[in-house]
């Protein structure tokens, strides 16, 4: 019986000590809703980080700077220009996580992107987005289809299954009761965030 209680404690501090201890403290799911509970979040940036480095929308954006003041301070492919609210989520989003000192290491996930001229990746799909969070940060954390399952936690969005016409979806940063860019509840069927 003893060499049980020795072997359930070091086990139980193990899983507690290298942050495997989602399944033992993991917040309650909301009917709409699952989360699987926090985890580590080491080599991420903090959420106040990433937002700080976000470009916002409409009209004028990060720094009192347009969409196109952007491009061109970054060094971002011409082409970009005059693309202000055409499917510019994930790349507002990589500039967030790579002037947040996240680097985006390209070649997974069917790879499409560009660099700015510091040779940072920008990803410019959702697709792609998701699939590198999900191989480099996790699965979500909470995942859901109704704006209730996501209040009081913040972190990266990614709406998909939207139906929309010139977009795969949308990802944008969530800070528990707004998204910094656009929100699509009740456009989108399928709803993930990444906490942070």
């Amino acid at each position: 019986m003893l060499k049980t209680t020795v072997w359930f404690a070091a086990v139980l501090f193990a899983c507690v000590w290298h942050g495997s201890s989602a399944w033992l403290f993991s917040s309650s799911s909301s009917s709409s809703g699952s989360s699987s509970g926090s985890r580590p979040r080491s080599g991420w940036p903090s959420f106040s980080q990433l937002e700080s480095n976000y470009p916002a929308y409409p009209g004028v954006f990060f720094g009192g700077k347009t969409w196109d003041e952007l491009v061109d301070d970054e060094g971002l492919p011409a082409w970009l220009k005059g693309v202000t609210d055409k499917n510019t989520c994930a790349m507002r989003v990589s500039r967030a996580l790579t002037h947040s000192g996240r680097q985006i290491v390209p070649g997974s996930c069917n790879w499409s992107g560009v660099r700015d001229s510091s040779r940072r990746p920008y990803i410019i799909r959702v697709g792609t987005m998701r699939c590198y969070l999900e191989n480099q940060y996790g699965p979500a954390d909470v995942t859901g289809s109704s704006e209730s399952s996501f209040r009081g936690k913040q972190g990266i969005i990614v709406f998909q299954n939207c139906g929309f016409q010139a977009a795969t979806g949308h990802v944008d940063l969530w800070d528990g009761s707004d998204c910094s860019g656009n929100c699509y509840f009740s456009a989108c069927s399928n709803i993930r965030l990444f906490e942070f």
